[in-house]
């Protein structure tokens, strides 16, 4: 049963990190970058944070 909640918890972890790359992606492209602030852009930041930690995780180092 210990090996469900860890497991449980690992991918909220995972989720939990996506979503902070998310959000430090959507305030770079909103600030800095100057694109207009949009559900769709939101939407792909979260993506894109998503795609960094499956990369992360699966690469081979």
């Amino acid at each position: 049963m210990s090996n469900l909640v860890f497991e449980i918890l690992l991918r909220l972890a995972k989720a939990g990190l996506a979503l902070v790359l998310g959000i430090v992606v959507y305030l770079v492209a909103t600030g800095p970058l100057g694109a207009p602030g949009s559900p769709e852009l939101a939407l792909l930041a979260w993506l894109s944070g998503a795609a960094f930690v499956i990369l992360v995780e699966t690469s081979p180092i």
